[in-house]
């Protein structure tokens, strides 16, 4: 049985190619934290949006299914973005007759609500079992289905959860409230509609009309209008149980999901099916609406400015149609599988942008800026701040090295030396890039003369150590590589280093490295010395830096912050609205911020408090790391 997913989403993860970048240097709004933590940012793009309501305030709010937060974007596309422990893959949302916006949370089984604020509360309970859709019912309360249960659910303002069940409730899907005060919902799996009045009386009607039923709205004719979703039709119900169907063979309605009455006196939809906004009288004529922009649309609503917004998953994207056809759309801040992030010379953090091909740059309170090159450029990986002024990038796909100015003029170098993945500046004044599939590491100036060094492996991240040299990690060798600015190479292999990942400076006077293999964090001195850290939570750690607080912090496996100290004391944060942390940089206000692949960007400062925190002394392996020394084959070009 389908419950209630587009075709576009595939479990925990969105196909998000193609995001439009229509609106550049958009402010992304502070995320509202977990409790004990008002010290966490997330800075968040459009993930996959589903549910979209207007809102008491005169915007449009929005439920974001692979990033699990709340959505906010006004009639002129500023968005924000809410994460929060209390919002857990959500669906449906709409406005609550509280000034609130009160959404479902399929992950967690639980109901959630929203001040304009941006305050979350979760509620729970018995009866609240993979909920799909919200409405505000006539008593005062809000209504909504659960798919798991084949229940319907009932929940008042203050958070007291009423479930009714019955023989008419199977696979319930859209719920809306009809003009003759009950509540009309809809039965995916028996193909039926079904009416529950206040005091939890079912009816169900079932017809020859009815396929799969999806999303329902009252009508302005003082009927029920939803979205047969398994044969391509809309369905039209009365109160009296008298069912209407409109199917047309040209493609104007194909697998509808969402619908709503529109201000001119017609219902509009979404077609899932053929990525178009269609519109039906009431009366049965249809037009439909396409444009470029128009990706998966899935849920839809009037909005406060006579047009309607809707939502598009595959682009992750929120779209705007006038009742006279008239389509844009809005991507919001770009944050799309982010990788890369370095503090740039301008005050902000720049980061690179996997999916979407492009450079991002965010203010320390959230204004995003996009910047992309044209041709040629694709999928940005490693990020550096330039001796030059510049941020210097490598993009891994088409073997470049890039340079953008930080008012975003872009200049590429194409090099046949050039297959690069991690970044660095130097202290000889060049830039300093890790070549992943020729097991070499690159040097290239800031006039754009590259050098390219032997190392053998696959050497991934590299840093400026504090001896003058350039060291790298080398998972294709299980070792760590240090590199002279005249070419000299010394790699370090043995117990503590196996398949690391990111590296930096330390404090200390040593570099510190991840291990993901063996979930560790590594220190290696200037002679070679290694001492290993594990337990107390590290896991799967990737990125490190080093703080201003005089440790080091990295990402740390899904949903996780680690911070280390020098002697070996480990934090752990789990922080609601980080995904898939990445990489990690230390920013020009004191805080730590992070790339997420699950497209956004974390901050965090250094005296964080989050929901939830596990510290102690990791247990310590102190080994003499092998050394090889060589002065390897240089090319220049």
């Amino acid at each position: 049985m389908r419950i209630g997913r587009p075709t576009w989403w595939r479990g925990a993860v969105a196909v998000l190619a193609g995001v439009p970048l229509l609106s550049l240097g958009l402010a992304a709004g502070p995320a509202s934290a977990a409790s004990g933590g008002g010290s966490v940012t997330i800075y968040a793009g459009l993930d996959a949006p589903y549910g979209i309501a207007t809102g008491p305030d005169g915007a449009l709010w929005f439920t974001n299914l692979d990033n699990s937060t709340i959505g906010r974007i006004t009639t002129k596309g500023t968005v924000r973005v809410f994460a929060h422990a209390g919002i857990d893959e959500p669906r449906g949302i709409t406005a609550g007759p509280d000034g609130a916006l009160w959404f479902t949370n399929y992950g967690s089984n639980s109901i959630g609500r929203i001040t304009t604020a941006g305050k979350v509360t979760d509620y729970t309970g018995t009866g609240i079992d993979e909920p799909e859709q919200i409405v505000s019912g006539p008593d005062g309360a809000l209504w909504f289905t659960n798919a798991g249960s084949n229940s319907i659910g009932r929940i008042t303002t203050s958070g007291t959860v009423t479930n009714y069940t019955g023989t008419g409730i199977d696979g319930p899907e859209g719920i809306t409230a009809g003009p003759d005060g009950a509540l009309w919902f809809t039965n995916s799996a028996n193909n039926s509609i079904g009416r529950i009045t206040t005091s939890g009386t079912v009816t169900n009607y079932t017809g020859t009309g009815i396929d799969e039923p999806d999303a329902i709205t009252a009508g302005p004719d003082g009927a029920l209008w939803f979205t047969n979703f398994a044969n391509s039709s809309i369905g039209r119900i009365s109160t009296t149980g008298t069912v209407t169907n409109y199917a047309v063979t040209d493609h104007d309605i194909e697998f509808p999901l969402g619908i709503t009455a529109g201000p001119d006196g017609a219902l509009w939809f979404a077609n899932d099916g053929n990525s178009t906004i269609g519109r039906i009288t009431t009366s049965g004529t249809v037009t439909s609406y396409t444009s470029t922009t128009i990706r998966s649309p899935a849920g839809i609503t009037a909005g406060p400015d006579g047009a309607l917004w809707f939502t598009n998953g595959y682009t992750s994207s929120i779209g705007r149609i006038t009742t006279t056809g008239t389509v844009t759309n809005d991507s919001g801040p770009v944050i799309d599988d982010p990788t890369g992030i370095a503090a740039g010379p301008d005050g902000a953090l720049w980061f690179t942008n996997q999916l979407n091909d492009s450079i991002g740059r965010i203010t320390t309170s959230g204004a995003v800026t996009n910047y992309t090159t044209g041709t040629g450029f694709d999928e940005p990986y490693g990020i550096a701040a330039g001796p030059d002024g510049a941020l210097w990038f490598t993009e891994a796909v088409s073997n470049l090295i890039g340079r953008i100015t930080t008012s975003g003029t872009v200049t590429t170098y194409a090099n046949p030396g050039i297959e690069p993945e991690g970044i660095a500046a130097g202290p000889d004044g060049a830039l300093w890039f890790t070549n992943y599939g020729s097991g070499s590491i690159g040097r290239i100036t800031t006039s754009g003369m590259v050098t390219t060094y032997a190392v053998g492996g696959s050497p991934q991240w590299i840093s400026a150590g504090p001896d003058g040299a350039l060291w790298f990690t080398n998972p294709g060798s299980n070792s760590i590589g240090r590199i002279t600015t005249s070419g000299t190479v010394h790699n370090y292999t043995g117990t503590g280093i196996d398949d690391p990942a990111g590296i930096a400076a330390g404090p200390d006077g040593a570099l510190w490295f991840t291990n993901p293999a063996s979930h560790s964090i590594g220190r290696i001195t200037t002679s070679g010395t290694v001492t290993d850290y594990t337990g107390s939570g590290i896991y799967l750690p990737t990125g490190l830096a080093a703080g201003p607080d005089g440790a080091l912090w990295f990402a740390n496996g899904a949903h996780l912050i680690g911070r280390i100290t020098t002697t070996g004391a480990v934090t752990i944060y789990h922080l609601a609205g980080i995904d898939d942390p990445q990489q990690v940089t230390a920013g020009p206000d004191g805080a730590m911020w992070f790339t997420d692949a699950g497209n956004s960007i974390a901050r965090i400062t250094t005296s964080a408090t989050p929901a939830a925190i596990v510290s102690g002394t990791a247990p310590v392996t102190t080994t003499a790391g092998t050394a090889t020394s060589d002065t390897s084959s240089t090319v220049s070009w």
